[in-house]
């Protein structure tokens, strides 16, 4: 599917319940329109369905290849040799990295415009804060914004200590929250990635 109606998706198709009979007899159609229109919404929607699980393969697969590449600091010389821009790239490791905080929520997640993405995957948020959207029926980009944006301008100020410019903890508080969904065999690869990323903060503060 293009993804520029991928974006123009404002209403999230994410699962059976949600999906309603269209009434023809509502309207002045006649049976040759009826019929056209029954015969394309079953490919539309087929393919739209398609489309999402082929999405969750292509976030899985690029999650992978990310995880391989990371090691000889190549991913970026591989993806840019596919023709994906950083920002394709960000938007599909931001939405794998949401479900694998939220897997319950998987047909909302796949489902949501990349700008929807953007916003829920939004460092300032804490955990409570995103499941609240995705348990209630808030598909529509504005509505996310309305209910998010001044959660997040309010958690910059809440989390950052006083004299504080560069850092706050909202991060942290997510990996917590993040640490405690995750599976036994899950674990150790998380403590193995997490002193990975406690090391290089170490080196960083070396070379200050």
């Amino acid at each position: 599917m293009n993804k520029n109606l991928d974006n123009d998706f404002d209403i999230v198709i994410s699962s059976k319940s949600e999906i309603k009979e269209f009434n023809f007899e509502s309207y002045e159609l006649n049976a040759v329109e009826i019929a056209t229109v029954s015969e394309q919404e079953k490919i539309f929607m087929n393919t739209y369905k398609k489309y999402k699980n082929n999405l969750f393969d292509m976030c899985s697969s690029l999650a992978l290849i990310e995880k391989t590449l990371k090691p000889s600091n190549s991913f970026m010389a591989w993806y840019e040799s596919k023709g994906l821009s950083k920002d394709a790239v960000s938007v599909y490791l931001k939405r794998w990295n949401l479900y694998l905080e939220f897997q319950n929520y998987k047909d909302k997640i796949f489902a949501y415009s990349d700008q929807a993405i953007k916003i829920l995957t939004n460092k300032e948020l804490q955990y409570e804060e995103v499941l609240g959207i995705l348990e209630n029926d808030i598909y529509k980009v504005k509505e996310i914004k309305k209910q998010l944006l001044p959660v997040i301008e309010k958690n910059k100020l809440e989390f950052l200590p006083a004299g504080q410019k560069f850092f706050n903890f909202n991060k942290i508080k997510r990996m917590e929250k993040r640490a405690k969904t995750l599976k036994d065999d899950e674990r150790e690869e998380y403590k193995k990635e997490l002193k990975e990323y406690i090391n290089n903060l170490q080196k960083l503060m070396e070379e200050l």
